[in-house]
């Protein structure tokens, strides 16, 4: 009976001893989104880099043949397009990787970033393959399955699309030009 008393007791001692040990840890750093503690972990970004911040943005496609024709304009403050400057390979590698992460079952080739001085703008232009599924016929979901709208939400011209409001917080305009007078669905686009 002393031996399961004892047992018992250095049982409760050992687990306040955790307890206390657990409840006086140093408070936690202010956290990180999972991509900057990421991009910081892994080295493919400056502390800089990850704290820039999009102004503006504005997406054009165009389509051709089998290829999407992508470019999206980014705009930035005096002081953030400094530090891009200052880091401009890093910079273009890290939103075109970016890019093609987010782009959802296709695939983005002959990417590229032009830096405007004058502007402060960067533009990221890519042909993207595999969002046609027919002939002249084009699955839009590549981009549009990132945000919390479709095709429903654009306004509808002969030949194109757009769209302006704010996708994470930033202000944004988007334009989807087609060769053809165009219908849609959701995400689809094909001839009328």
């Amino acid at each position: 009976m002393k031996k399961i008393a004892v047992s018992i007791i250095v049982l409760v001692a050992i687990g306040v001893g955790v307890f206390l040990i657990i409840s006086y840890r140093e408070p936690a750093p202010e956290a990180l989104s999972p991509e900057k503690e990421s991009e910081l972990l892994t080295g493919q970004a400056t502390p800089e880099l990850a704290e820039i911040g999009k102004i503006k943005r504005d997406i054009i496609t165009e389509v051709e043949d089998r290829i999407v024709k992508y470019q999206e304009d980014f705009l930035y403050s005096e002081d953030d397009f400094s530090v891009i400057l200052e880091n401009e390979d890093e910079f273009k590698s890290q939103l075109i990787e970016k890019f093609k992460k987010e782009i959802i079952g296709v695939e983005a080739l002959n990417c590229k970033v032009d830096l405007d001085d004058f502007k402060k703008s960067a533009a990221l232009k890519c042909n993207v393959k595999g969002a046609r599924y027919s002939t002249n016929s084009y699955n839009m979901h590549f981009l549009l399955g990132n945000w919390p709208f479709d095709l429903m939400n654009f306004k509808q011209f002969e030949k194109k699309l757009t769209w302006e409001g704010e996708i994470d917080d930033i202000p944004t305009s988007i334009v989807f030009e087609f060769p053809y007078t165009l219908s849609h669905c959701h995400e689809h686009v094909w001839p009328k």
